[in-house]
């Protein structure tokens, strides 16, 4: 069956978890450009508590611009606050040393399309966790799909099996933060809270 997903920049642990369950994935590019939500936000926690970033974008045709056509501005320094903000967040979690060069590249890419930018940030952790997606390719049309995940809550605070996060002790456990939060704790574990039946 053929899965029909929204982009994500470093998407949800809810958005990998349904994502590595499905087994041909389409990535939605004709849909209109929808702003605040996973495709161009994702949530880190840091000390004081949640953090939202946020790719800045330009929409040539204003709310009706196609996802394919959402183009990344590169007018303020957003990838300095989003690396600057990311190392403070985990620069003393677990894995930090092993992933944090390849993250930082993935920021640094001045990829100009929304859309091929994130789907390098999907394809790269999911080789991070060695998992094989039977294919995942871009729309071409406006699809419909009996799994259609383009309106799926991805970011709400969704129940998910707990770990040890760095700010834990300030904050509490909080659950469904970006899949960094996961990786960046468990390193190559983090696949078994994606595949798990909890």
């Amino acid at each position: 069956m053929t899965s029909v997903f929204p982009t994500a920049y470093f998407g949800s642990i809810a958005y990998f978890r349904e994502l590595v369950r499905a087994q041909k994935v389409l990535l939605e590019a004709k849909e209109h450009f929808v702003k605040q939500s996973i495709r161009t936000r994702c949530d880190i926690l840091v000390s004081n508590g949640l953090r939202h970033l946020s790719v800045p974008v330009i929409k040539k045709n204003g709310n009706k611009t196609a996802m394919e056509d959402i183009e990344i501005s590169y007018t303020d320094n957003w990838q300095n606050d989003h690396w600057r903000t990311i190392a403070s967040a985990y620069s003393s979690a677990p894995f930090f040393e092993h992933y944090g060069e390849e993250v930082k590249a993935l920021i640094f890419l001045n990829e100009e399309n929304l859309l091929r930018l994130n789907e390098k940030i999907i394809k790269t952790i999911l080789a991070w966790l060695s998992i094989d997606l039977v294919t995942m390719e871009s729309t071409t049309e406006f699809v419909q799909s009996d799994s259609d995940f383009r309106a799926f809550p991805f970011d709400d605070r969704l129940n998910t099996k707990k770990y040890t996060q760095v700010f834990e002790a300030e904050n509490g456990f909080i659950p469904n933060l970006s899949i960094l939060d996961l990786i960046m704790n468990e390193g190559p574990m983090a696949r078994r809270w994606l595949l798990s039946e909890n």
